[in-house]
């Protein structure tokens, strides 16, 4: 049986130092292991705990100190994690073992939309989008020019439409699959269409705070003295990957190279700073990479250089918290590839939103722990066909088991 542990110290710091390796002076990780968090013990020599994490928050693995000048830092304990809820959805029925998931920006296209304009729901929410978002959204999904709907301002907005489209047209079509799914996920930004789906937020509440996010997100890619790329990588390990990115980072004065998006085995996408991109997918290829590729992407999402964009969408979190809701329905969330579950205080949920544009999207980590829940029918709810691509990678039996609702 596998031996777990509660994180105890670190309580006036927000949580415990984690490093990449056994020795205490391997490199230092940017965020800490929550206090109270639960992990996993994949391996302790002496007083260096090398974990996984299971409840909480911080890196999903690394190496912590169990005490510190004879202080307990972490102990054992009996304590697991929540078990899968018995209820599910606004009527609290028995869950089905299906997954809900949203993608998110990337996979829009001019044209979205014009299969579910005849459904009342859908209808309704484009015209209370008019005067939130001071636009018509529609417009520009089924007119495009194609580079307007790729800018982050108006992308976001539509993906986050879109995908509460898709859900309609699956509540029309197949009810039960929408009211009774065990679990809900989506990719970056759909996180936020994967919460308002699960109750947590209303519509207009979430559409507000993607207007600002995809904005405050454009603005940050934007506004800084250096331009921001990002890097797609297949065929290298996360554990090979890490310290290219840092010697990268090392060789610009003040560069940015890091995760920001892990999606399937071995595949990754990277953010950061113009040269030290450049550099790392010199060295990536050096170093046996199958792809590296610079991305058409707006700016560094889900790195360091996000921060400017997570400060604004940290306040109007906080401001929205007030609304939020307990989930109805377990979503995974793409910080910590943790579940939440129905009844979870929301403000848990608002502390991991104000992670998730400056850490890694652990999608491929999310969907293996998924499956462990034992789910066998999947959905991938909204424009084209990313999430399912992915899948194929991840787990072969999974990805025949998933329908694409398009919109």
């Amino acid at each position: 049986m596998v031996q777990m542990w509660e994180i105890v110290g670190g309580a006036d710091k927000g949580g415990i130092i984690v490093r990449d390796g056994e020795n205490t002076k391997s490199n230092q990780l940017d965020d800490r292991l929550s206090t109270g968090a639960l992990v996993e013990e994949v391996e302790l020599k002496g007083d260096r705990l090398h974990y996984r994490l299971v409840m909480g928050t911080g890196p999903m693995d690394g190496w912590v100190s169990i005490k510190l000048k004879d202080k307990e830092l972490a102990v054992k304990t009996d304590k697991a994690p929540p078990p899968p809820p018995t209820a599910v959805g606004p009527k609290g029925e028995a869950p089905l073992p299906i997954g809900l998931f949203f993608p998110g920006q990337g996979s829009q296209y001019v044209k979205m939309m014009e299969r579910v304009l005849e459904i009342a729901a859908v209808k309704e929410m484009v015209e209370k989008s008019k005067p939130i978002l001071g636009y018509d959204i529609l417009d520009i999904c089924l007119n495009g020019p194609e580079e307007k709907l790729e800018e982050t301002r108006y992308c976001q907005p539509a993906m986050f439409i879109g995908g509460l489209a898709g859900l309609e047209k699956l509540k029309v079509d197949k009810p039960e699959a929408v009211s009774r799914a065990s679990v809900m996920a989506g990719l970056s930004l759909g996180e936020y269409t994967a919460l308002c789906a699960a109750g947590v937020m209303t519509f207009e509440d979430g559409l507000k705070l993607v207007k600002l996010r995809g904005e405050a997100m454009q603005e940050a890619a934007t506004s800084g003295a250096k331009k921001q790329l990002m890097l797609s990588v297949a065929g290298l390990e996360r554990s090979k990957l890490d310290p290219l990115c840092r010697e990268a980072a090392a060789k610009e004065d003040g560069g940015v190279c890091s995760v920001a998006n892990c999606l399937f085995p071995q595949g990754y996408s990277i953010g950061g700073t113009e040269k030290a991109i450049n550099t790392l997918k010199e060295l990536a290829e050096k170093n046996g990479a199958l792809q590296a590729k610079v991305l058409k992407t707006a700016g560094a999402f889900h790195t360091s250089l996000m921060q400017p964009a997570q400060d604004k969408l940290s306040a109007a979190l906080e401001e929205t918290l007030p609304n939020m809701k307990p989930p109805m329905h377990t979503v995974w969330m793409n910080a910590s590839a943790q579940p939440i579950r129905p009844g979870t205080d929301p403000k848990e949920i608002v502390a991991l939103l104000k992670r998730q544009l400056t850490n890694p999207v652990l999608w491929d980590d999310s969907v293996n722990a998924i499956l462990k829940e034992g789910l066998n029918e999947f959905y991938e709810v909204g424009p084209m066909k990313q999430i399912k691509a992915m899948m194929k990678r991840i787990n072969q039996t999974a990805w025949k088991a998933t329908t694409n609702v398009e919109v």
